[in-house]
C-alpha cells in the first residue's frame, strides 16, 4: 500500500507489508535519501549515530509550539494554512549584541487557529512549504488537495498575519519603538549616525550618516556564519532602513577593499540607485562582485586619497590611512552641525610595503579644527603598544623561503596585497616561478597587477598545468587556506583532496596570517595535517611572518591625540572591544559622559545642543544560503540544529477519503535517530503507540488532520524522550486515498 509513497520520501525501494488494500496513494515528493542509506522492510533509517555525537538534552517540553517552515516540507505542505506545529525545541534567547527576536509567540495549547507572528518576521515564505524557498517542490503535491483541505482543517482566513512587508527583512530585530521612514524635515538641524553592523561583532560593517533627509551609507560589508549556523554562506546586515528611505540615499562611500566592507555592497545595489564612491582597487574589486551578481558597474566613481566630495548638503573627504590592503582611507563628513571622522580599518605604518604613508597631518589639521564625534577601529584595542610595520614581514618569508629544500606552498588572505608582493619578492630572489591557487587569490592578484599595485616581473607566474616542468625547488605556490576554510586550497591540499597538487614529506608550508577569533580549531587541524604530511610547517606569531592590519593600543591614543573629538563612539569590535575603547578615550581627556557606546540599530544624534543617544531602527543579520537571501530564518536554523542533534522520524499513513479512518501504516521512517536494525523493539513499541493514537481518535470521532497530527507528535514525543532522553523532529503524513 505504501510502496509507492515510501519510495518517493526516500528515493529507494521499500517493501512494505501493509499492502491488503489496492487503493491509490497521493504520494509526496520529499527529499531523497542520503547515498549508502540503508533498506529494510517497513522502518527505514540513515546511519548509526556516531560516537561522541552531540545530544541536546534540554529540558524542552513535549508540548511546546512554534512557526516551522520545514515541517511544511515533508507532508506538512498539504496544509498549507497548518502554520501551528509544534516541535519539541526550545526557542533560543537573542542575543543582547544582536538584539533579534527569535520565534514567534507562544500560545496556549487549545489555540487551532493560526495565530499572528510577534515583530517583522517576514511570513509569507512560511505559509508556502516553509522559509527555504528551495523547498517549492512540494507545492505541486499541496495544490492537488487544497479542496480536501477546506473540510478537514482551520479556517484558512485564519492564516498568520503578514506583519512585514520589507523585502530581505529575516532576523531582524524587533523592538517597540523601531524607527522607520519619518516624515520630510522631522529630523530638520540633526545629523544621525546609524550603524547597522559592526558594533559588537567583527563584521558586516555598515554605517547610515543622515543629515535631515539625505542619507549616506557607509560600507556594505559580510560576516561569515557562525559554526551553529548550518548550511548559511553568509552572513549580511539588515538594510530595511535603508530601502524604506531609498528615495533619500544620496551615495554609498567605501573605506577598503576587505569582504567585511564591500561583501553585501552587491546585494544593497540591487535595491537602490545611487554613486559608490571607492578608491582604485577597491573599484576594481567591486567590478568583480557586481559582474557575479549581475549589477551594473556604472554606479561606481573612483576617487582618490585626498579628495572632497560634496554629496547634498554634506562635504566627505576621504585620508590615506595604513591597513593590510592597499587603498585604504579614513572618511569624514563635514556638515553643518559639525565634522565626524570614520577611520575605518587603519593602524599606523611608518614603513609601507607601498610607500603610501598614513596622511597624520589631515587627521591633526581636523582635530585643529575641531571634531564633533570621531568614531574609531577597536579591533586591536586590548593589545598594548604598537602594531608591527608590514615591511618587517618580508625578511621573514624570504628567511623561510631561502631555507627550503623542495616546493613552497604560502598561504595568507587573498586580499593582503603587500604581503602577496612580499612573496613574489622573495620567490623571485631564490628563482623561483609561482603558481596562484584559489579563486578569490587568482581574482584579487590579477585586478591588483591590473591596476598597478603589485609589481611583477615577466614570466615569474606561471599556469599550474606546466608546473610539472619544473623542479620542486623551483616553485612556489600562493594560495588561500590561511584559516584552515574546508574548501579553501591549503585545507585540500593538507587532506590531499587537491586536485592538482600533492604535498610531500620535503615541502615547506608558510602560514602568513594569524587566526580569527573562532578559526582556531580549524587553523589547528590543517597544521596537523599538514605534519602527518611530513611537511616544514612555518606558522606562529614568533616566526614573524605575519602582523596585524589594526592599530594596537598606541596607534589608538595616537588617534585620539590627533584628532581629539568631543564625542567618541568606538566601532569596528565585540562589545567588550567597544567598552576597552571607551575607557581608553577617557583615559586621553575625553568626557566619559560624551563616550557614546551602542549597538546594531543605535541612533545617534547630534545637534546644535549636542549629542545622544536616541532611538533605534530595524537591525539584525540576513541570512544568506544558496540564491536566497533572507528566506532562512531563525526557524530554519533551529530546524537546521534539531534535525543534526536529534535525528527525525517520520509516520506515513493512508487515510480512506469517504470514512476519514486510517486504512494503511502507520509506517515508521528514521533518519539520523536511530539505527532500525538496532532498534527494532524501540521503532515496534513507537508503532504501538501511533496505533493506539489512531484507534483513541477513532473512538472520538476525531477526522481532523491536524488534531491526528498533533496527538501523533505528542505521543511519540514523550515516548522517544522517555525511552532515548532525545527528541527528533517527528513528521507525521496522510495521504488520501481515492
Amino acid at each position: 500500500m505504501l510502496n509507492k509513497l515510501m519510495n518517493k520520501i526516500l528515493g529507494g525501494t521499500v517493501n512494505t507489508t501493509d499492502n491488503q488494500h489496492t487503493a491509490q496513494v497521493t504520494a509526496v515528493e520529499t527529499a531523497p535519501s542520503a547515498q549508502g542509506e540503508q533498506k529494510t522492510t517497513r522502518r527505514r533509517t540513515n546511519t548509526r549515530r556516531p560516537a561522541g555525537e552531540h545530544r541536546n538534552t534540554e529540558g524542552r517540553r513535549t508540548g511546546e509550539r512554534r512557526y516551522t517552515g520545514e515541517a511544511n516540507q515533508n507532508g506538512e505542505g498539504r496544509q498549507r494554512r497548518t502554520t501551528h506545529t509544534r516541535t519539541n525545541t526550545r526557542r533560543q534567547r537573542p542575543t543582547a549584541e544582536q538584539g533579534e527576536q527569535q520565534g514567534t509567540e507562544r500560545k496556549p495549547r487549545q489555540t487551532r487557529q493560526s495565530r499572528t507572528t510577534r515583530g517583522g518576521e517576514n511570513t509569507h515564505r512560511t505559509e508556502r512549504n516553509g522559509e527555504n524557498t528551495r523547498n517549492t517542490r512540494n507545492t505541486r503535491n499541496t495544490r492537488t488537495r487544497n479542496a480536501n483541505d477546506n473540510n478537514r482543517n482551520e479556517n484558512t482566513n485564519n492564516r498568520r498575519t503578514r506583519t512585514n512587508n520589507r523585502p530581505m527583512t529575516r532576523n531582524q530585530e524587533v523592538q517597540s519603538d523601531l524607527i522607520g521612514r519619518q516624515p520630510a524635515g522631522s529630523n530638520k538641524g540633526k545629523f544621525q549616525i546609524i550603524p547597522l553592523g559592526g558594533l559588537g561583532e567583527i563584521g558586516k560593517n555598515m554605517t547610515i550618516f543622515q543629515y535631515e533627509d539625505e542619507i549616506i551609507v557607509l560600507d556594505a560589508g559580510l560576516a561569515f556564519p557562525s559554526e551553529d549556523m548550518l548550511g548559511v554562506d553568509i552572513v549580511i546586515p539588515d538594510m530595511s532602513y535603508i530601502i524604506e528611505n531609498k528615495d533619500r540615499v544620496k551615495a554609498v562611500v567605501i573605506t577598503h577593499g576587505h569582504e567585511d566592507h564591500i561583501g553585501s555592497l552587491a546585494y544593497l545595489m540591487k535595491e537602490i540607485n545611487c554613486p559608490v564612491y571607492a578608491t582604485n582597487l577597491v573599484c576594481g574589486l567591486i567590478e568583480g562582485k557586481f559582474k557575479e551578481h549581475k549589477v551594473s558597474p556604472k554606479c561606481l566613481r573612483t576617487i582618490a586619497a585626498g579628495d572632497e566630495v560634496q554629496i547634498g548638503q554634506v562635504k566627505v573627504g576621504f585620508i590615506q590611512t595604513n591597513h593590510s590592503i592597499p587603498d585604504s582611507v579614513a572618511v569624514y563628513f563635514d556638515t553643518p552641525i559639525g565634522t565626524v571622522l570614520h577611520t575605518g580599518d587603519f593602524k599606523i605604518d611608518q614603513t609601507p610595503v607601498d610607500g603610501k604613508l598614513m596622511d597624520i597631518h589631515k587627521f591633526a589639521e581636523l582635530g585643529n579644527k575641531g571634531v564633533l564625534a570621531l568614531m574609531s577601529d577597536s579591533t586591536n584595542v586590548e593589545k598594548p603598544g604598537f602594531t608591527g610595520s608590514e615591511s618587517s614581514v618580508g625578511p621573514a618569508i624570504k628567511q623561510a623561503v631561502g631555507a627550503a629544500k623542495g616546493r613552497v606552498v604560502l598561504a595568507t588572505f587573498a586580499s593582503n596585497v603587500s604581503r602577496i608582493q612580499q612573496a613574489i619578492d622573495a620567490a623571485v630572489m631564490f628563482n623561483r616561478k609561482v603558481v596562484v591557487m584559489g579563486r578569490s587569490m587568482v581574482n584579487v592578484t590579477e585586478i591588483a597587477q591590473e591596476r598597478g599595485y603589485l609589481n611583477i616581473p615577466p614570466n615569474t607566474i606561471i599556469d599550474v598545468d606546466v608546473m610539472h616542468n619544473y623542479t620542486d625547488d623551483q616553485i612556489m605556490i600562493l594560495t588561500t587556506g590561511s584559516q584552515g576554510e574546508p574548501m579553501a586550497g591549503l585545507s585540500r591540499m593538507a587532506t590531499s583532496n587537491h586536485r592538482t597538487v600533492e604535498l610531500a614529506p620535503n615541502d615547506t608550508v608558510i602560514i602568513s596570517a594569524t587566526p580569527i577569533p573562532g578559526n582556531e580549531g580549524a587553523v589547528g587541524r590543517t597544521i596537523d595535517n599538514l605534519l602527518r604530511l611530513g611537511c616544514h610547517v612555518v606558522y606562529g606569531k614568533d616566526r614573524g611572518i605575519h602582523v596585524s592590519g589594526h592599530a594596537s593600543q598606541e596607534e589608538l591614543k595616537t588617534m585620539l591625540n590627533l584628532v581629539r573629538p568631543e564625542y567618541f563612539i568606538p566601532v569596528h569590535g565585540e562589545y567588550r572591544m567597544l567598552r576597552r575603547h571607551g575607557e581608553l578615550g577617557v583615559a586621553m581627556g575625553v568626557d566619559p559622559k560624551k563616550v557614546l557606546i551602542g549597538d546594531n540599530g543605535q541612533i545617534f544624534e547630534f545637534d546644535k545642543d549636542g549629542g545622544r543617544k536616541g532611538g533605534r531602527v530595524q537591525a539584525g543579520a540576513i541570512f544568506v544560503d544558496g540564491l536566497g537571501v533572507g528566506d532562512v530564518g531563525n526557524i530554519v536554523i533551529r530546524d537546521r540544529q534539531q534535525l543534526a542533534q536529534e535525528g527525525m522520524v517520520i509516520v506515513v499513513m493512508a487515510m480512506d477519503t469517504a470514512s476519514g479512518t486510517i486504512i494503511a501504516g502507520p509506517d515508521l521512517v528514521s533518519r539520523g535517530f536511530v539505527y532500525v536494525r538496532d532498534a527494532e523493539e524501540l521503532m515496534l513499541e513507537a508503532e504501538r503507540r501511533v496505533h493506539q493514537v489512531l484507534d483513541d481518535c477513532e473512538a472520538q470521532r476525531i477526522k481532523d488532520w491536524t488534531t491526528i497530527k498533533q496527538n501523533v507528535r505528542d505521543a511519540l514525543g514523550k515516548f522517544f524522550y522517555d525511552k532515548t532522553r532525545r527528541r527528533p523532529m517527528i513528521l507525521p503524513i496522510i495521504q488520501d486515498v481515492h
